[in-house]
C-alpha cells in the first residue's frame, strides 16, 4: 500500500527501522532517492557518539514517556559529509500502527528552520510558528524566530530577538497556565498549552504554545524549541459548542452531535429519553443505531449524500428506539462547517411525531364514526321510535321495530366501548412495564366467549411473551380475534393465535389467523395510507384502534391474505432486553378478567 506523502524533513521508523523517508530528507544524507533509505537503521546515519543518546530519546517515545523529545547530533550523509540538526520525534498513527516520526532540522545557515517540518501531530490549516530560546541565559530568551511567528504576533524578527516569551503576556493572559509552562521549562520538559497572547497591535489570540527541551548527547538541555499556532477559531468553537450543548440539555427535542464521518460526538437528555440509548452507549457509534427497517438503503444514501455536500436534510422518518419500539421522527441534520467550508460536524435535531400522527387519525376517524355511524343509528332509532306510536301497527311489526332499535342502541354501545379505550391509548399509565401475556389463559377466555368457533394457539417462545401494558395489547388483540369470529361467514370459524419471535429476538410476532372472508380492501388501505378522507374511509373504528394500540406500544400492524382464505392480523412489538430493568417480577394475567 502507497504511503500517503508528509511535506517537510521527516522519517517515520519502527524502532530504529526506517519505514518511510521524505525527499527532504534524502536531499540532507544526499541520498539517491527516499527508496535508498527505507529498511536502514537511523544509526547508519548519526555518528556513533551520538547513538547512546538517540536510541534513549526513541526508547522514552515509544513508551510514552514523553510526547515529544529533541535532540541535538550529528547526521552522517552518503558522501561522507556531517551536519548538526535537531531531531525530534513524537508517535504517530502510521497506517496501522503507532510508529515514531522524526522531523530533521538542520542547524545550519541563516535560516535553519524556514524549509523544515513541523512534528506531525502540530500539523494543522494555520502557519506554524516556530521559535528556539536560549536556557543558557536569564529568561529563555529566543535566538530564532520564523516568518511563521512573525506573521502570527505582528512583530518584526529584530524586535522578537533577545525578547524572552513573555512579551506576548497581556491582561487577560492566564497565570494558571503561566506556572505550567515554566514549572516544565525548570524542569526541563515538554509542555504544550494553549494561552492568551496579544499581537503588537493589542488583539488577542489563543496561542497553543509546544515547547521541546533540545538537548546533547550528553543529555544537558542547549535548547528549546517552540511551536505557536493560532488555534483562537477552534477555542470561539469550542465556546460556541458549549453554549449549544448548554441550551440542548434543555431542549425538549432529541439532538445529537456527529464528526465529519458520523460517529456520535454527543447526545442530549431528550435522546436518552426518546431513544432509550445512554449518552455513554450513543456516543463513539452511528445514528444507524436507531435505523429501522421502514426505510431502504437508498433512502440513507440520498440523506447521506445530500448533507455531505453541505447541504440541510429534512424528512419524516420511522426510527428504532433501543427497545425495539418503532417511533415517527421529523428529522432535520444540519452540516456545521468552519471557516475553510470543511465540514467539522452534523447537527441532528429530531422530534418525535407518533402522537402527533396518532391525534391526526384519531380525531379523523371519531369525526367520521360520530358524523357517520351515529347519525345513521340515531336516524333508526328515531324512525322506529315514531311507528311505535300508531295506532294501526300490529303486534309483528311493533316487536321487528323494538328489535331494530335494540339492535341500534347495542351498535351504540359498542362504539362507545371502543371509543372509551382511547383514555387508555393517551394515558398509558402501565406502558413501561414490560408484563406476561398468558395466550393460552387468552384462548380459554374467547372459547367461553365463542363457543360457536374453533381456537388454537401456537408458540416456539419458550420463555414469558413479554410485551409493554399487556391489558392495553389484549383490547387491541380481542379486536382482532372479534373480527375474526364475527365477521366469517364460515361454519365453525377458525381462529389460530400464534407467537413467534424475530430472528435477532428484539421484536415479538403475535398472529391471529381466521378462515373468513378477509378485510375488506377499502379498510386496508385505509390503514396502509394512515389516514382517511371524505372520499375513502373505513368501516369502523375496530382496526384503526389495533393500529393505535400498537403504534402506542412501539410496534407494527400488518394486515395480510391468508392462503386459501380469510386473514393474518400481525403484530409486531418490541421485546425487552435480557437486562432490562423495567419487566415486572410478577407476571400480569389480564386474560381472566
Amino acid at each position: 500500500m502507497a504511503r500517503k506523502s508528509v511535506p517537510g524533513s521527516f522519517i517515520v521508523h519502527s524502532g530504529m527501522e526506517i519505514s518511510h523517508a521524505d525527499s527532504g530528507v534524502a536531499a540532507l544524507v544526499n541520498a539517491e532517492s527516499r527508496d535508498q533509505l527505507i529498511g536502514m537503521d537511523l544509526t547508519e546515519l548519526v555518528v556513533s557518539e551520538h547513538h547512546a543518546a538517540l536510541l534513549d530519546q526513541v526508547a522514552r517515545i515509544q513508551t510514552d514517556d514523553a510526547p515529544a523529545l529533541g535532540l541535538v547530533v550529528e547526521l552522517e550523509g552518503f558522501n561522507g559529509e556531517s551536519q548538526q540538526v535537531i531531531i525530534v520525534s513524537s508517535q504517530i498513527q502510521w497506517e496501522k500502527d503507532r510508529e515514531v516520526h522524526s522531523t530533521i532540522i538542520p542547524m545550519g545557515g541563516e535560516t535553519p528552520l524556514e524549509e523544515s517540518g513541523s512534528p506531525e501531530y502540530l500539523k494543522g490549516e494555520t502557519p506554524i510558528g516556530i521559535t528556539i530560546a536560549d536556557p543558557s541565559r536569564s529568561q529563555n530568551p529566543l535566538i530564532y524566530a520564523n516568518d511563521g511567528f512573525c506573521e502570527l504576533t505582528g512583530y518584526s524578527r529584530e524586535e522578537i530577538l533577545g525578547e524572552s516569551y513573555q512579551f506576548l503576556y497581556g491582561e487577560a493572559t492566564c497565570e494558571d497556565r503561566v506556572v505550567t509552562l515554566q514549572s516544565a521549562l525548570e524542569n526541563e520538559e515538554p509542555v504544550s498549552v494553549t494561552i492568551r497572547n496579544y499581537r503588537k497591535d493589542g488583539a488577542m489570540f489563543w496561542n497553543r504554545v509546544t515547547v521541546i527541551p533540545i538537548r546533547s548527547e550528553t543529555g544537558a538541555v542547549i535548547s528549546y524549541l517552540g511551536y505557536h499556532r493560532d488555534v483562537t477559531a477552534e477555542k470561539q468553537f469550542d465556546q460556541d459548542l458549549s453554549l449549544f450543548k448548554e441550551q440542548a440539555e434543555e431542549a425538549e427535542k432529541s439532538i445529537l452531535v456527529t464528526d465529519p464521518d458520523g460517529t456520535i460526538q454527543y447526545v442530549n437528555p431528550a435522546f436518552e429519553r426518546i431513544t432509550g440509548y445512554s449518552a455513554s452507549e450513543a456516543i463513539g457509534r452511528t445514528p444507524r443505531i436507531l435505523k429501522s427497517d421502514q426505510q431502504d438503503e437508498d433512502f440513507y444514501e440520498d440523506l447521506w449524500e445530500e448533507i455531505t455536500n453541505g447541504e440541510v436534510w429534512e424528512a419524516t422518518l420511522t426510527n428504532q428506539t433501543k427497545h425495539g419500539e418503532l417511533i415517527e421522527v421529523r428529522q432535520k441534520i444540519i452540516p456545521v462547517t468552519d471557516s475553510y467550508g470543511s465540514i467539522t460536524n452534523f447537527v441532528a435535531i429530531e422530534q418525535d411525531i407518533t402522537e402527533d400522527i396518532l391525534t391526526t387519525q384519531t380525531l379523523d376517524v371519531l369525526n367520521r364514526v360520530l358524523r357517520h355511524n351515529l347519525r345513521n343509528s340515531l336516524s333508526v332509532i328515531s324512525g322506529h321510535a315514531e311507528m311505535l306510536y300508531e295506532d294501526d301497527m300490529d303486534s309483528e311489526a311493533r316487536e321487528a321495530s323494538i328489535k331494530a332499535i335494540q339492535r341500534q342502541a347495542e351498535a351504540m354501545q359498542e362504539i362507545a366501548e371502543k371509543t372509551a379505550y382511547l383514555r387508555e391509548i393517551w394515558d398509558p399509565t402501565d406502558q413501561q412495564t414490560w408484563e406476561n401475556l398468558d395466550l393460552e389463559a387468552l384462548v380459554e377466555r374467547y372459547q367461553r366467549e365463542y363457543s360457536n368457533a374453533v381456537f388454537a394457539v401456537e408458540t416456539d417462545i419458550q420463555s414469558d411473551i413479554l410485551v409493554r401494558n399487556a391489558a392495553l395489547f389484549e383490547q387491541a388483540l380481542s379486536e382482532a380475534v372479534e373480527n375474526a369470529v364475527v365477521h366469517t361467514n364460515q361454519t365453525p370459524p377458525e381462529v389460530t393465535i400464534t407467537a413467534s419471535q424475530s430472528s435477532d429476538g428484539d421484536q415479538v410476532h403475535i398472529s391471529i389467523t381466521d378462515n373468513g372472508p378477509g378485510i375488506p380492501d377499502l379498510e386496508q388501505h385505509v390503514i396502509e395510507a394512515g389516514e382517511e378522507t371524505t372520499l375513502s374511509h373505513g368501516l369502523g373504528i375496530g382496526i384503526w384502534l389495533m393500529e393505535w394500540v400498537t403504534t402506542t406500544l412501539g410496534g407494527e400492524l400488518t394486515i395480510t391474505e391468508n392462503d386459501p382464505r380469510g386473514s393474518v392480523v400481525q403484530f409486531e412489538l418490541p421485546r425487552p432486553s435480557v437486562n432490562s430493568d423495567d419487566i415486572s417480577p410478577v407476571a400480569s394475567d389480564h386474560a381472566g378478567s
